[in-house]
């Protein structure tokens, strides 16, 4: 009787813990997102930007300008989207029945406690967007990740000549004596980032090529040697996670609506099939 009530009270617990997550991770979440790409813009603007307009040449400078706002339009229009738009709401049909909600859903779809229902081809709940990635959503998330790297790795790699150039005394503008501590912790952030964003993308590109969700492999997990049931191959597999149809792969370099397929089977996790 004393394991049940403590079971009880640390559920509770739980659901009080999750309660108070869903207030704060706005804060917590899109906040330490925006901090974020606000300094880096910052040093980018006052500190970067000037220098290759005096140590490049115009053509250098031009190019640079280009790329990285080719990768900040991109970056913010997945990560935006990512949160404004819904990832997808079961309506109550389906084969399979929520044991919360208690009505009706489609396969793929689960309940999140963060939301209050359940999500259509859900992978999680993010506490960075505050919202979940589900069927409506999934392909900006990807797309954002992707960016992501692609933008720390641009700042590494620019950040380098700046902060030796800062570092050794050659160039020190507005006579700011903190300005090299700026640019490394610029840099350090940036290397992190591309670091972290690697693992991301390597993890989510093995699970996109499997054919299922975060959500799926710990089902999966369960059972050794088991496979997927929505697995199409992996490169039908990744043209549905980053909504690209009839071979159209060069529409991911600019901004685009993403539709995604209709990738629901008959098939139930409960008949999996194993090798």
């Amino acid at each position: 009787k004393q394991w049940y009530q403590r079971r009880v009270r640390g559920k509770e617990s739980f659901l009080i813990f999750l309660k108070v997550l869903k207030v704060v991770s706005p804060v917590s979440g899109v906040g330490m997102i925006s901090s974020v790409f606000l300094f880096l813009a910052f040093v980018y603007y006052i500190f970067l930007v000037p220098y290759q307009w005096r140590n490049y040449g115009v053509s250098y400078f031009i190019f640079n300008i280009l790329i990285a706002h080719w990768i900040l339009v991109n970056t913010l229009y997945n990560y935006i989207l990512s949160i404004i738009i819904h990832p997808g709401k079961s309506k109550g049909a389906g084969p399979s029945k929520c044991r919360t909600c208690r009505t009706n859903r489609p396969e793929r779809s689960h309940h999140c406690r963060q939301c209050g229902f359940c999500v259509l081809m859900m992978d999680h709940h993010c506490m960075w967007i505050n919202n979940c990635i589900g069927y409506y959503n999934y392909g900006y998330f990807m797309r954002a990740c992707a960016y992501v790297l692609i933008g720390a790795m641009y700042g590494t790699l620019a950040l380098w000549p700046e902060l030796l150039a800062y570092t050794d005394g050659e160039s020190v503008m507005f006579n700011i004596p903190d300005i090299p501590n700026i640019c490394f912790g610029a840099w350090c952030l940036s290397f992190a980032t591309s670091v972290g964003f690697a693992i991301l993308n390597l993890w989510y590109l093995s699970l996109v090529t499997s054919g299922m969700t975060s959500i799926e492999y710990k089902q999966l997990r369960a059972w050794k040697g088991a496979v997927s049931p929505y697995n199409r191959g992996w490169k039908a597999n990744l043209a549905y996670a980053y909504g690209v149809k009839g071979g159209r792969w060069k529409r991911l370099l600019w901004p685009c609506y993403y539709i995604p397929y209709n990738y629901w089977t008959e098939v139930n996790l409960e008949q999996i099939e194993t090798e």
